[in-house]
């Protein structure tokens, strides 16, 4: 049984609501790179990151990948089953290792039932979601790698608040949809310019405020939907 959390969208939850959806989550630990649930299977679980973030993951034939979107503690996976298809359309894989709930789908599909406002503030979120691919996809076509590196380098450090990661270029240019050496150029010019550091598989934001004047204005316009759609995502319990 579980009430105090961090998540945004249980945080903007009334009290009463918030205590049954929260008392039928239980804590797991999310490993980095670990698959929750892949494209084309049946939703058994929805996550709600606190420390974690994952990815949600369109596959190809040739067995790559690409970032469509990622959940942090504003978030939480499967919309597909909030919008009532029971099935993955995507790939969740863990982004970033760390803590999260875990709601089982049947209870999910019953408290959505159930509880008017949890489902009121899952739309929210899901449009909060939403917005985020369709930014990402304008930000893929208009800004070059080192923007977009800039930009997805503070998102995550507002969803683990750190400024440390363990990310590897290999993953980057996953996440990013570009090359290896695309990614090594942009992270050096950042780097060279004192606004991260890296070594061995770490990134360090070391110049916060400069590494926002390097980003893209995507940054911001997804921040800033996120706080529209949620204004009262505070802590709550």
């Amino acid at each position: 049984m579980v009430y105090g959390t961090n998540n945004g969208v249980l945080c903007a939850l009334g009290p009463k609501t918030h205590y049954a959806v929260t008392g039928q989550c239980e804590d797991v630990t999310l490993k980095a790179g670990a698959v929750l649930q892949r494209s084309g299977e049946a939703t058994h679980a929805v996550y709600f990151p606190e420390t974690a973030v994952v990815s949600a993951i369109a596959t190809y034939s040739d067995g790559s990948g690409i970032e469509m979107a990622n959940m942090g503690r504003e978030a939480s996976t499967a919309v597909n089953l909030l919008l009532g298809q029971s099935h993955q359309l995507h790939t969740d894989e863990v982004q970033i290792g760390g803590a999260a709930l875990r709601l089982p789908a049947e209870r999910f599909l019953k408290l959505k039932s159930d509880h008017a406002d949890f489902e009121r503030v899952l739309l929210a979120s899901a449009q909060s979601v939403f917005y985020q691919v369709m930014i990402s996809g304008a930000c893929n076509g208009t800004h070059d790698a080192r923007q977009r590196l800039a930009r997805w380098l503070l998102t995550m450090a507002d969803r683990i608040d750190g400024a440390e990661m363990r990310l590897t270029h290999d993953f980057l240019s996953e996440m990013l949809g570009v090359r290896r050496a695309t990614v090594t150029k942009a992270a050096q010019d950042l780097q060279e310019n004192g606004l991260i550091s890296y070594t061995r598989g770490r990134i360090r934001i070391t110049n916060r405020k400069g590494l926002r004047e390097a980003s893209c204005e995507c940054y911001d316009l997804v921040r800033n939907a996120n706080r529209a759609l949620l204004p009262n995502a505070g802590r709550n319990g």
